[in-house]
Order: structure tokens, then sequence, then C-alpha cells
């Protein structure tokens, strides 16, 4: 897609970043999920339904991402996010 091949745009990345192609992408999905997990839009959206959406096929992988890069899993942070957007309705 970028026109170079595989292994020069995973040499960019390792050189740039430290990390891995597949550790790149995977952070980057999951600050996608982080972000959908904030967003009242998608509030009715399982987990399930965003993991999948944003590449992940296997819930497992996806939560270990998701705890190894947040600290908590991903229920945890939509209940914390929902509390915040509550707690900062209530102050206004």
């Amino acid at each position: 897609m970028v026109g170079v091949n595989f292994k020069y745009v995973s040499w960019v990345i390792k050189r740039s970043y430290c990390k891995n192609f597949k550790s790149f992408i995977n952070d980057l999905r999951i600050r996608e999920a982080c972000r959908r997990l904030d967003d009242e839009r998608y509030a009715n959206r399982a987990i399930q339904a965003i993991y999948q959406e944003i590449g992940f096929k296997s819930p497992a992988t996806f939560n270990e991402a998701f705890r190894r890069m947040t600290g908590m899993t991903p229920s945890a942070y939509q209940k914390r996010a929902s509390e915040e957007k509550k707690s900062e309705e209530t102050e206004l």
C-alpha cells in the first residue's frame, strides 16, 4: 500500500518506535478500542463487537493486549469511562 516492502516498513517502525510491527499495530488497535469505549456513540456496543471491528480475532488476545497497555480489563475501562461521564454530567 505504501510502495515499499514489508521488511522496510518493519525496520522503520522498529527504529522509530522500538516495537515490532505486530506490537505497533496492536497498540494502535488498543488506542482505537479505548476511544470507542470512551465514546457515547459506542455505549451500546458489546466489547466483542468492538474488538472484532478493530481487527482482533480472539478475546484472549484482545484482553491481554488491552490489559498490557492500560493496566485494566476492557470492561473495567468501559465502566470507569461511564462513571466519569456521569460524574462530569452531575458537576454541570
